[in-house]
């Protein structure tokens, strides 16, 4: 049988007082002798065990052992000045008790248990333990160490234990890159000891201070106070078979809040909050890796102790170890409130709030971020008014991020397509401001909206994204092609976008509407596109089936309308300056040019004539508005066959199973087609443009 020193400190108290009461006349022998082979079968299982001397007051009902303590290999030591124990009673023939247990001297150094990376050193000068009651024995003789703690844990009471204070210190990463934190913690009260729950717990405010090469601060923890805490729950997460056992949710804490945080360092650095919130921290055993995420720090130790970066393939075990945690997670909510922090560059921002849960089956309900304000190094502001997110999956997220590290090129494949819009069901931002190189002109955004409806692992069956934004053109780098979408000369623009889509599983239809796009003093872009026959494959989690489906599906509508704001006027002049010309001339050779591109199509199809013409017209005439229906001129039209005759030498061939009409232009878009943008009743309203001059539709013909 291996027992480590936990497990035989733990069973102290059971054994020697259980002895004396077992043989009254033979009180101080039998107490030894217990004692004495407790350290002899310690011994027999590679375990240094010693202690010093054993006495027992039968009238005064007073136990005391001396000098304790405990060494076992790759575990730590744990030494105990003095254990005592006074009022000792019998009152039942199973179990013993105790008014009061009192250890002074507690001293531990070695790796903490579930965070085998990290050495520690406690010290507690003094615990006291009141109304102690224990069983007489313990388990079976072949129960393995976290057994025998578990079955203590679960079957001792105790009305309070105090510990007036203590200090921790702890060391991860070897030479420069270790760091050290060592915490003086304030007095600390359990109460209601019962079944392996403490009903209440309480920690005075604590003090820190963490040193590496990097980082030399210290710092302040406010109380804490917790309620239901399951200490068996923790237990069994090292016990391998009772945790295969455990397959229900066991509440970890039931809450649990702190009154503060403060860092500072000399660098500059300056961080705190005032108060944090965790209510119902629930797991469920069977489903927690534990084997897994010690063997995976255990590595990352080895690397640190040797100086070395952990490899990608035991960052990806890691990773994966990690997001599995969330499937035996569930949390109520966390609650952040007036945090603030100062970087040693200058940077500074505050935080009114930050709010998290519930989280449950991988899925975490809401995340929001509410008013936060601050700067960058150099002065820049940074703003953010609300933020929220649902549905978000921190487990996919690892999990993803573990597979971009696995297939480097897999990243913006469809498959990864497929698990990023998967990975949460809605985001929403407003009134947001980050630097754009002028700290004077920062970018703005003010609605940033995304949702997404469908299964984890596939594309969407519903979408909608909304986006209004402006910011200085500088920021936008001239060798961008999208710096072409950008008038000369303009200094600061504003974008709308907004973007829906939606499968109707009854009818077979996807219908993506609006698509639009509007850059203010520039143009806009509205667009509505209908396919019919549509399987449910183009929505299944294989992307083979999923490209196969959406070939498969037919193009039955589309529709387009181009609004010039200005765009076309400015970089007309813009070509005039280049080329030395009239402004004019370059707009009626474009209109030329497109006359005769377009002049064989007309004559083999003169229905098509009113729109060619309009798009003659569009080029000709800058401020005017372009809008055509697009539908096939044989039904059906698959996609492939679009895909194919665009990836051919002759592009321009897919006019002929094309129909071109005039149509009225489509409206800036209201409220999207698809899913509302999250936690907003109303999607906001499109840029307002320069006024339009009238749509010039069908101009007299051109001659280049």
């Amino acid at each position: 049988m291996r027992k480590t020193f936990l497990i035989a400190i733990i069973a102290l108290p059971v054994v020697v007082i259980g002895g004396y009461l077992g043989l009254k006349g033979y009180v101080a022998h039998f107490a030894e002798r217990q004692i004495a082979d407790l350290f002899g079968e310690l011994k027999a299982v590679g375990v240094e065990a010693s202690y010093g001397s054993v006495s027992y007051d039968v009238f005064e009902g007073r136990f005391e052992l001396d000098n304790v303590s405990f060494a076992a290999p790759g575990e730590g030591t744990l030494k105990i000045g003095s254990f005592l124990a006074f009022g000792l009673e019998e009152r039942s023939p199973s179990r013993v008790f105790a008014k009061r247990v009192e250890l002074n001297g507690v001293a531990f150094d070695g790796p903490l248990p579930l965070a085998p990376a990290t050495d520690a050193s406690y010290r507690a000068p003094h615990i006291e333990v009141d109304a102690f009651e224990a069983p007489v024995e313990l388990s079976s003789p072949d129960a393995l160490p976290w057994q025998l703690a578990l079955a203590f844990i679960e079957s001792a009471t105790a009305e309070r234990i105090a510990i007036p204070e203590s200090t921790t210190t702890t060391w991860t990463g070897e030479d420069t890159a270790q760091t050290q934190t060592d915490i003086v913690h304030g007095a600390t009260t359990l109460e209601q000891l019962a079944q392996g729950r403490i009903a209440k717990a309480s920690v005075e405010p604590s003090h820190f201070s963490v040193k590496s090469a990097e980082v030399d601060a210290t710092g302040t923890v406010g109380r804490i106070d917790a309620a239901s805490i399951d200490v068996a729950a923790m237990l069994i997460l090292l016990d391998p078979d009772r945790r295969q056992s455990e397959q229900d949710f066991r509440t970890l804490y039931g809450s649990l809040t702190i009154d503060g945080y403060e860092l500072a360092s000399p660098s500059g650095i300056q961080q705190g909050w005032h108060r944090l919130e965790i209510k119902d921290v629930e797991i469920k055993p069977s489903a927690i890796p534990t084997e897994d995420l010690i063997a995976a720090s255990e590595k990352a130790r080895d690397y640190a102790i040797a100086g070395e970066r952990l490899p990608e393939e035991d960052t990806v075990e890691l990773l994966r170890a990690m997001a599995d945690v969330y499937d035996g997670l569930r949390i109520g909510s966390i609650t952040f409130s007036d945090l603030t922090s100062r970087e040693p560059d200058g940077g500074s921002g505050t935080l009114a709030s930050l709010k998290a849960g519930p989280l449950a089956d991988g899925r975490l309900d809401h995340f929001t971020l509410d008013d936060f304000k601050g700067t960058d190094g150099k002065g820049a502001p940074l703003r953010i008014g609300h933020m929220a997110l649902t549905g978000l999956r921190p487990g996919a997220v690892m999990e993803m991020a573990a597979d971009s590290m696995d297939d480097p090129d897999g990243v913006a494949s469809l498959s990864w397509f497929m698990q990023l819009s998967g990975l949460i069901d809605s985001v929403d931002l407003t009134g947001a401001a980050a630097p754009s190189g002028d700290k004077s002109d920062p970018l703005t955004i003010d609605r940033l909206a995304l949702s997404f409806q469908g299964e984890a692992d596939t594309l969407p069956t519903r979408f909608s994204a909304s986006l209004r934004m402006s910011g200085p053109t500088s920021a936008i780098e001239n060798d961008k092609p999208v710096f072409a979408l950008v008038p000369d000369g303009m200094k600061r623009a504003s974008v709308a976008v907004d973007l829906a889509g939606n499968w109707d599983e009854d009818t077979s239809k996807v219908t993506l509407a609006p698509l639009y796009i509007e850059v203010s003093d520039a143009f806009s872009l509205s667009a509505k596109m209908e396919l019919s026959d549509v399987d449910e494959s183009v929505f299944s989690a294989q992307p083979d089936e999923v490209m196969a489906g959406a070939l498969q599906a037919n193009v039955k509508l589309v529709e387009l309308t181009v609004r010039d704001s200005g765009i076309y006027e400015r970089k007309l002049h813009e070509a005039a300056r280049q080329q030395n010309l009239d402004p004019a001339s370059i707009r009626q050779l474009f209109a030329g040019f497109a006359e005769l591109l377009l002049s064989q199509s007309v004559s083999n199809r003169p229905e098509l004539e009113p729109a060619v013409q309009s798009f003659i017209g569009f080029i000709q005439q800058p401020m005017s508005t372009l809008a055509l229906r697009i539908t096939p001129r044989r039904e059906p039209l698959p996609v492939e066959d679009v895909v194919k005759a665009l990836q051919g030498d002759d592009p321009l061939a897919l006019v002929d199973e094309l129909n071109f009409a005039v149509m009225d232009p489509l409206g800036p878009p209201g409220v999207p087609t698809g899913l509302p943008p999250a936690s907003s009743p109303s999607a906001p309203m499109p840029l307002k443009p320069t006024p339009l001059k009238p749509t010039v539709p069908k101009p007299a013909p051109l001659r280049p």
